[in-house]
């Protein structure tokens, strides 16, 4: 640890050398020294002593403050070009004019048949005419760039600007200047109308790529059915999003507040479409008639904004204060009622003006961009995207209860039948109900008010297009009716898509008896022959923490085999069967490493798209891009027609790779998964995992979206400590290990299940298809998880290490280091850590093992070591020992904080505990108040004459705050910045 000083840092240069600095060549020079004592001595950690060393060098000290900081940001701005590299490859090519010509080929080979024959028009526009992909953005928190950083990381992923415009030597060299000055952190603070914004912005984009993507198919159309091309509607993709209306595990969304964002959605739709007529109306003056109708078009549209602006106006200040705006609501419903006949409230009212405007336009240069007009609104109706709403399972349950007489949980099995048919009933003779805003705004049960709010929107906004209903927890059939019982109370049944999402344990492993539960009942059959679809949601995120991400997806894909099956034997086979894939830009969220193509087969998988073609169902597969992670694929025109072109690549390919030995080794793929599920459950369960996980909860990191975040530790009282992994969500979860250097939700149980047959495992590595992409999502999580950064953090918690410390030092440090041990010991957190770490350490030693003997085998096919590249290693080493040297620093700080009474909310010990969690925002802020900054020639008076003593009330601890509580604070800013930089290399969040 060194030699003797009276402090441990900071020790001066006896050698007559120029002085050590925290600079990259100096950090860098330590690690190397730190790796070469490790290789001597197999109990040392080179990530450790490195830090020990950097702690020793006063990295934390005011002196080397500012030098550590311009470290951080170079690595970081690193990192994050780094970042953009690996997003460049991931979404394959990104020139728009290729990607254009690729549509084209695709349009080519739909409009001719194997003999190269022209099809007949309607049997192409038969497979065009239908959304076969969907695309959907979340607000899930993962936003942790600022609009700039984010717009600067695609632009140089795609060499290309917002505008669409290229960029040349001096542009990438400016936006790499602005990268290495840029704070690497979120927009703050981050609220919901800020995430709107940036879903906007999105979106924008994405209407950009699918203009383009219908512009060129009615080019490739015309040449091919020039009689005829202009008669076609194609959509392909579709657009979504549940910003404003997710209402699963947050309150601060009233129902008012998503109508308004609703509305505005209609009007951002009918800006976008008078943006297009305003275009055409300069080339329709050639033409009186076809002026006029295109006039009268704008004319409409420009009354329905006016209205939905007052509309919105309204809502919004009833919103901020309902109590005293019932009257001006109620005023509001008058006038909507008022107005109904007059309003544009279906989009198939606008659909047919076009369509008039289209025969007019027929030989003049407006058909094609009208056409391309009549398109959208066909895909995205009056609305800037779809609209889904989701809530979960116990509100549905909670408002059903007492019309049910449910007095039990709904999966109880003496009870669930009962409950079943009880609501059958209910559902084959419930009337619908009329509504108003007023009975809106006063239903207390959120099911029914989100009910009715959908009703509102159908009625108000646009009938034509269906809204997605979406149940979050939905482990039972009865949850599915419920939700059908309420649809048909509102009369909304025939405009609503109902969707269970099957992400718990039970939903997993019970979704498609599930399905077929409801399906047995003749209303909920009748419903789905009535809409023509059957909709379904899979979730990876907490499945994958809870089953591990590998046994997640093979859980997920069984469902939609097993309710292909049942939808054969039932005869319901005349349906779309869309599932919409909840997974994020993580692979701890589903994403493949690979590259988009990965992606998309990762979850849509060969073997089920071939056994539903071969059932005669339709497949409708639609996928989220999931907060600031996913918008990033949107955030120029470049990168989101990537991203369409790619679709379209996966949707219309039909690899033809014969049989997967995947699907005929069922035993063994069986027990494989179970066992890997096995694994994590006790993981999870495992009290040690949860302390691992609170070791510093969320606040390695920056808060990364708008939802209420319920913290760990506030600052004031005693810790209360993470009993259970379900106490926090998915992202935080996945965040958190990626953080500590382990992302044990996609390597958990690999090694201890591929232990259990070895042979069997590398032959279906070498020979199946899914099984490889599978275990890719292995390999990368392997090469992203070093236990040795994990013992790291785990080691500082140790009371012996920083006893082995103060005895290679003394005076003040000793103590501090003494204090420290004392404070650890009494905690008990380190052996839980230890624990914990020795289990993930077994399962992770048989991983390797398997992997190396598998690299072994496969060596002649030219197989890599799984490894990252060292430069990224070596980057992500330096950013952990600096990380940890601050932490190790902010814990001496934190021993020497002075005692103070429990008269405050919080004890001197509390306080210190909180801080080596790394509360710190919340603990330094209380410490302030505790130990006041005093300006003792404020608001002086003249006593006539100057005494000695000074009271209490003027008495300052300005010493406190120059050498603790700032300090601390700013090295925590560090330590934050730190966790952004990891982030980039990781790739994701969550």
């Amino acid at each position: 640890m060194g030699t003797k000083n009276s402090k441990d840092g900071g020790g001066k240069n006896q050698s007559g050398a120029a002085p050590w600095q925290p600079d990259p060549a100096g950090v860098r020079a330590v690690l190397a020294n730190a790796r070469q004592e490790a290789e001597q001595n197999p109990f040392a950690n080179p990530i450790l002593l490195a830090a020990c060393e950097l702690d020793r060098h006063g990295v934390a000290s005011a002196v080397s403050r500012a030098t550590v900081s311009d470290t951080v940001q170079e690595l970081t701005a690193d990192a994050f070009s780094a970042r953009a590299g690996r997003l460049r490859a991931y979404l394959g090519e990104v020139d728009v004019s290729k990607n254009l010509a690729i549509i084209g080929g695709i349009i080519e080979r739909l409009t001719h048949d194997e003999a190269g024959e022209v099809k007949e028009f309607k049997t192409f526009a038969a497979e065009i005419e239908r959304v076969l992909y969907g695309f959907v953005l979340t607000a899930h928190p993962t936003f942790t760039l600022t609009d700039d950083l984010q717009a600067d990381l695609v632009a140089l992923a795609t060499n290309q600007n917002q505008s669409g415009q290229p960029l040349d030597e001096a542009a990438i060299q400016a936006l790499r200047s602005r990268v290495r000055s840029a704070a690497h952190k979120p927009d703050d603070p981050m609220t919901l109308a800020r995430e709107h914004d940036k879903a906007s912005l999105a979106l924008d984009h994405w209407h950009e790529a699918a203009h383009l993507l219908l512009t060129e198919i009615g080019r490739k159309a015309a040449g091919i059915y020039p009689d005829d091309w202009h008669k076609l509607r194609p959509k392909l993709i579709s657009i979504a999003t549940w910003v404003g209306y997710d209402l699963d595990g947050r309150s601060d969304i009233g129902w008012s507040t998503s109508l308004e964002r609703r509305m505005a959605s209609a009007s951002k739709a009918l800006s976008r479409y008078r943006a297009a007529i305003a275009q055409l109306l300069p080339k329709a003056q050639a033409k009186p008639s076809l002026a006029a109708t295109i006039g009268l078009v704008d004319a409409k549209l420009a009354l329905a904004q006016r209205s939905f602006a007052s509309e919105q106006a309204a809502l919004i200040a009833y919103a901020q204060n309902p109590d005293e705006q019932e009257d001006a609501l109620a005023a509001l419903n008058r006038e909507l009622v008022a107005q109904e006949n007059e309003r544009l409230c279906d989009a198939k009212d606008l659909r047919a003006m076009i369509d008039a405007a289209l025969v007019e336009a027929e030989g003049t240069d407006c058909l094609q961009p009208l056409w391309v007009l009549a398109c959208l609104v066909g895909i995205n109706g009056l609305a800037d995207a779809r609209t889904h709403v989701r809530i979960n399972a116990m509100q549905l349950h909670n408002a059903v209860r007492k019309a049910v007489g449910m007095d039990h949980a709904p999966d109880d099995a003496a009870h669930r039948q009962t409950y079943v048919r009880k609501i059958a009933e209910l559902i084959e003779n419930v009337e619908p109900e009329s509504i108003h805003l007023g009975s809106v705004a006063h239903e207390r049960a959120t099911a029914k008010r989100v009910f009715g709010n959908i009703k509102l929107m159908l009625r108000y906004i646009d009938g034509s297009e269906p809204i997605r209903f979406l149940i979050a927890e939905c482990d039972t059939a009865f949850t599915l009716l419920s939700s059908l019982y309420f649809a048909k109370m509102f009369g909304v049944e025939k405009q609503v898509d109902l969707s269970p999402l099957f992400e718990t344990r039970t939903a997993l492993e019970r979704g498609a008896a599930i399905l077929a539960d409801a399906l047995n009942e003749p209303v909920f059959r009748d419903y789905v022959r009535g809409r023509g679809r059957l909709c379904v949601q899979t979730g990876f995120s907490d499945a994958g923490r809870y089953l591990g991400q590998t046994a997640a997806s093979n859980a997920i894909e069984q469902i939609r085999l097993k309710l292909c099956a049942h939808l054969q034997a039932i005869g319901l086979t005349d349906i779309d069967v869309l599932f919409f894939d909840t997974h994020g830009e993580s692979i701890g969220r589903g994403s493949h490493p690979g590259g988009i193509a990965d992606r998309f087969a990762y979850y849509d998988t060969i073997e089920a798209r071939r056994r539903y073609r071969a059932a005669g169902l339709g497949l409708i597969e639609e996928s989220s891009f999931q907060g600031g992670d996913g918008y990033l694929y949107f955030m120029n025109k470049a990168a989101a027609l990537a991203v369409v072109t790619r679709v379209l690549e996966h949707i219309f390919t039909r690899p033809d790779a014969g049989a997967d030995p995947f699907y005929e080794k069922l035993t063994y793929v069986d027990e494989f998964f179970a066992a890997v599920s096995s694994f994590n459950g006790e993981i999870i369960d495992d009290p040690c995992y949860a302390a691992l996980l609170d070791l510093f909860g969320q606040n390695l990191g920056y808060r990364s979206g708008s939802r209420a975040v319920k913290r760990q530790f506030d600052g004031r009282g005693p810790i209360v400590g993470l009993q259970h992994p379900s106490q926090i969500r998915a992202i935080p979860h996945n965040s958190i290990l990626q953080q500590l250097g382990i992302l044990a939700n996609t390597i958990g149980g690999i090694g201890f299940a591929l232990n259990r047959d070895p042979e069997t495992f590398y032959e279906l590595y070498r020979e199946s298809d899914r099984f490889r992409r599978l275990m890719a999502m292995v390999e990368h999580a392997f090469k992203y998880t070093d236990l040795t950064v994990v013992r790291a953090y785990i080691d500082i918690f140790d009371p012996g290490f920083w006893l082995l410390r103060a005895n290679a030092v003394n005076g003040d440090a000793a103590e501090e280091m003494q204090a420290i041990s004392r404070y650890l010991e009494e905690s008990g957190v380190h052996a839980k850590l230890t624990r914990i770490m020795r289990r993930l350490m077994r399962d992770h030693m048989h991983l390797a093992a398997g992997l190396r003997e598998h690299r072994r085998r496969t060596r002649d096919e030219g197989e890599q070591p799984i490894v990252i590249e060292r430069q990224v290693r070596d980057a992500m080493h330096m950013l952990h020992s600096l990380r940890l040297a601050l932490i190790l620093s902010l814990f001496r700080r934190a021993v020497q904080i002075p005692d103070f009474s429990d008269r405050h909310d919080t004890t001197h010990d509390d306080a210190i505990t909180h801080l080596m969690h790394l509360d710190v925002l919340p603990t330094v802020s209380l410490l302030k108040e505790v130990f006041p900054l005093i300006d003792l020639g404020s608001g002086s008076h003249d006593y006539g004459e100057v005494v000695s003593y000074a009271s209490s009330k003027t008495q300052s601890y300005a010493q406190e705050h120059d050498t603790l509580f700032n300090p601390i604070a700013e090295d925590y800013e560090t330590i934050r910045r730190i966790g952004a930089g990891l982030t980039h290399y990781i790739g994701s969040f969550g």
